[in-house]
């Protein structure tokens, strides 16, 4: 299970991060598309540093490595501006890669530099209105990048046999949007180890 951050900065944001890592999360994904470089710098130093493996940088990948940083996500134009010896290279030099895709056919066509892809919306998008979901669910012979469904994931929609389809998910909307993002995000961690996937 992956924690996107909210679009836009959360009060006390960092120190929610913070229990979030204390009581289980594995990886966290900064994504804050309108920040300056200065406000993402913020947001990582303001993170406990024997989390900053645990991150990954959706962009401003020139400073990872201040972090120790090195997982790297490429929005899909990101992505297409990449060549594969780019690519290899990053993941050679010890980056692990993800990217975002809309659907199966652009799955399919990813190179084995990318470990894992968000594949989605898998439901209606809860921060992103008129966001819908993908029409289609399809199995591929692509077993080598991990598939994790995105795209209104809730703990409400945790037992869908839509989900078996993939091999982890990413919260947002559910997570940011709700009175207590910490303890929300408690409660869709129970739920999806509950299921046994």
């Amino acid at each position: 299970m992956i924690v996107i951050t909210s679009p836009t900065a959360v009060k006390e944001e960092a120190a929610i991060i913070n229990e979030m890592f204390d009581n289980g999360l594995k990886l966290l994904h900064i994504r804050r598309p309108n920040a300056t470089i200065k406000e993402v710098r913020r947001l990582i130093g303001d993170i406990d540093s024997r989390n900053h493996q645990q991150l990954a940088l959706h962009q401003y990948h020139e400073i990872a490595s201040d972090y120790g940083i090195e997982r790297l996500h490429f929005k899909e134009a990101e992505r297409l501006k990449q060549s594969e010896k780019q690519l290899n290279s990053l993941k050679q030099n010890g980056c692990i890669l993800s990217t975002s895709v809309h659907n199966w056919k652009s799955y399919e066509a990813l190179t084995p530099a990318f470990s894992y892809a968000f594949i989605g919306p898998v439901f209606n998008s809860i921060s992103k209105q008129g966001y819908n979901a993908m029409k289609h669910i399809e199995f591929g012979s692509n077993n080598i990048i991990g598939r994790i469904a995105i795209g209104g994931v809730s703990k409400e929609n945790l037992n869908s046999k839509i989900l078996e389809a993939f091999d982890g998910i990413a919260v947002l909307g559910a997570v940011w949007q709700s009175q207590n993002p910490a303890n929300e995000f408690k409660r869709i961690q129970q739920a999806w180890n509950t299921t046994g996937r």
